[in-house]
């Protein structure tokens, strides 16, 4: 069925365009107009690359290994009251800082004292014993002694000759002997005894004839022995004679004994090995007196005074104060003696303190799988620094002299080989291998052919889109140091 339509309408619908028509004719320009941008911005010129770069410098660079750990000091003393001994003064106080020698206390011990005094009196007199034996005076004296005694056994010995002898009837001369007075018979001085050739012989003293040594009728010479007289007083006078020669030879032997030279040594030899006895003996007394009066063995700063405490009255700490860090076993082998090292303080924001590596523990602490060894570092004294501080040792374990320095974002790695990109003239960029001998949290020291000093290395690229600058890090990105140690490049 046909729908009517009014004469207003249909004269509308002539008047304007179909929608679709309409709706086409926006779409095709808006194509045309976007492909006339883009015509447009295609034939604009591209925005020049532009480079962030680092000169290449030659010098050395190093590595280290940090810890951390506490100062303290060098070296402690701790003053005990001796046994036996009381306290005298303590003229030091708590904080003070003293140097070497300085008095720290005294103590008194009345019998230790008069123990030194006589043991001092003892040395004294064997001392002297000593000189004595030694002297060449005393020597001689002694060989003197000796010689006297010899002497007086010499003239008792003849004494006693003598003494036997005078009994003895001798013939006065030549001649036959007649009116011998026979044996037992009592006889007086002077009184004939005896002829020979006719002549009397007289007795020479009171007695009684002992013995006859010749008989009547025989021809005897002179000063044959005719016969023995005797009496008791001569008796007495030869038992007494023999008697002090008894005595002289003993005392000859004595003196022999005694006073000869071989003797008089090992007498001085005794002596001196007696006298060195006493002189230890004294050398302990005398040290245990002197530790009566304690002396700083060291400059330092009393930490600790406690009167009431005979076990520890005074604590001497040191002025030369140290850090013990603990090191890692893989880089143990890299710390030696009096090797170089820097230090922080917390509390000293501001300062770096020098020191030196003292010692190196030659037994490690095993914890969690490794092992660490602690490390004495010597701090270079500053009035700042107290003891128990924290601080942080960085020690130099690895060190590159007259190496090529670049920045470690120069630095590309491919695989197991790394290279750098540098700058020539006209912006043109050359990628070169290099070889990293050592590298930091900064700076990579490299060894290559083809790079010298003062060229420029590309370590970041800066790139323009929609307006805005873009930073692309060519290199590596900045890191802390290894904590195994040193990361040295394959060789390029």
């Amino acid at each position: 069925m046909a729908t009517s339509q009014t004469p207003e309408s249909l004269k509308l619908h002539r008047k304007l365009p179909y929608p679709r028509v309409i709706l086409l004719a926006a779409g095709t320009v808006t194509v045309l107009s976007a492909l006339t941008y883009g015509v447009i911005r295609s034939t604009e010129p591209p925005s020049p690359v532009k480079y962030l770069t680092a000169m290449v410098r030659r010098g050395s660079l190093s590595e280290t290994d940090s810890a951390t750990g506490e100062v303290v000091p060098a070296e402690t003393d701790t003053v005990a009251v001796p046994s036996n001994a009381v306290v005298s003064t303590v003229p030091v106080h708590l904080g003070e800082v003293v140097t070497q020698g300085t008095t720290l206390a005294t103590f008194s011990d009345p019998t230790l004292v008069s123990t030194v005094a006589a043991e001092q009196a003892v040395v004294s007199a064997q001392s002297a014993q000593v000189n004595l034996l030694t002297s060449s005076s005393y020597t001689a004296s002694q060989q003197d002694s000796i010689t006297q005694a010899q002497d007086n056994l010499i003239q008792a010995e003849e004494i006693l000759s003598a003494d036997k002898s005078a009994g003895n009837v001798v013939s006065p001369a030549g001649g036959i002997v007649s009116q011998l007075t026979s044996v037992g018979t009592a006889v007086t001085a002077g009184q004939s005894i005896a002829m020979v050739d006719g002549k009397p012989v007289q007795a020479p003293m009171t007695g009684t004839v002992q013995t006859i040594s010749v008989v009547n009728g025989q021809t005897v010479n002179p000063g044959t022995l005719l016969l023995t007289i005797t009496s008791p007083a001569l008796q007495a006078k030869i038992v007494g004679d023999e008697g002090q020669i008894a005595g002289l030879q003993a005392a000859l032997d004595k003196a022999e004994a005694q006073d000869s030279p071989a003797q008089n040594t090992t007498a001085a030899a005794e002596a001196r090995a007696q006298l060195q006895r006493d002189d230890e003996t004294l050398a302990q007394e005398q040290q245990a007196l002197a530790g009566l009066v304690v002396k700083a063995p060291f400059a330092g700063e009393i930490t600790a005074l406690n009167l009431s405490s005979p076990a520890k009255l005074l604590t001497l700490s040191s002025l030369a104060q140290q850090v013990t860090v603990p090191i890692p076993e893989t880089q143990v082998a890299m710390i030696h003696l009096g090797q170089s090292v820097q230090l922080s303080l917390p509390a000293l924001p501001d300062q770096t303190l020098a020191g030196s590596v003292q010692n190196i523990a030659p037994v490690g602490t095993y914890s969690n799988g490794v092992s660490s060894f602690p490390v004495n570092v010597n701090l270079t004294h500053s009035s700042e620094v107290r003891y128990g501080m924290s601080a942080q040792a960085n020690i130099v374990i690895r060190t590159v002299h007259n190496a090529l320095l670049v920045p470690l974002s120069a630095i590309q790695t491919h695989g197991l080989h790394h290279f750098v990109q540098w700058l020539g003239a006209n912006n043109t960029v050359t990628r070169t291998p290099v070889r990293v001998l050592l590298e930091n949290a900064t700076t990579a020291a490299i060894k290559s052919k083809h790079l010298t000093t003062n060229m420029r290395v590309i370590t970041a690229t800066l790139t323009a889109s929609n307006g805005k600058l873009h930073l692309k890090t060519k290199g590596r990105a900045l890191h802390r140091a290894h904590p195994k140690g040193p990361r040295g490049g394959k060789k390029a």
